[in-house]
């Protein structure tokens, strides 16, 4: 399908690049993910800007299709401030984590991005069709899961 998911902080609220991966790290290894970086970029103070990553259920070199690939981004960075219709408050949104295309992953996006919102509960999840999700609506996702949850409007569910 060629949806994108982003993880989202309200602006000047997100986490740090560094502290981002190094926490993504960590829910790899509880969740029993695997995990890799490459491509970081620092300023000239020498912190981390920007950073690739990948996660995978399986060991990489047995199933590159269950690969999610994941760009984090240190605040500010050009163009991931955005805002949304649905925020009356017209908030200013960082996107601090940005997943490439997960169509027919999306069991594992649900298990990364679950535990990530754990990690970090006022952090949303924004799906590409606009669809927007909390840690609550995860939980509820979670009760009674459907492996089409990104494609549905927490509303309906």
């Amino acid at each position: 399908m060629g949806m994108s998911s982003f993880l989202l902080f309200k602006r000047g609220e997100s986490t740090s690049a560094s502290n981002l991966l190094s926490t993504i790290n960590n829910i790899c290894i509880k969740e029993k993910l695997f995990f890799d970086n490459d491509e970081e970029t620092y300023d000239s103070e020498g912190t981390l800007k920007y950073t690739r990553l990948y996660i995978n259920d399986t060991p990489f070199k047995e199933n590159y299709s269950r690969t999610l690939s994941f760009s984090v981004y240190d605040e500010p960075y050009e163009f991931q401030t955005v805002t949304y219709d649905w925020d009356d408050i017209k908030n200013e949104y960082f996107k601090a984590v940005v997943s490439d295309d997960f169509d027919d992953n999306e069991d594992l996006l649900f298990k990364f991005l679950f535990a990530f919102l754990n990690e970090f509960p006022d952090a949303r999840v924004w799906i590409e069709e606009d669809w927007f999700y909390n840690l609550e609506d995860m939980k509820q996702i979670k009760a009674s899961y459907n492996n089409d949850w990104c494609y549905i409007d927490r509303k309906n569910m």
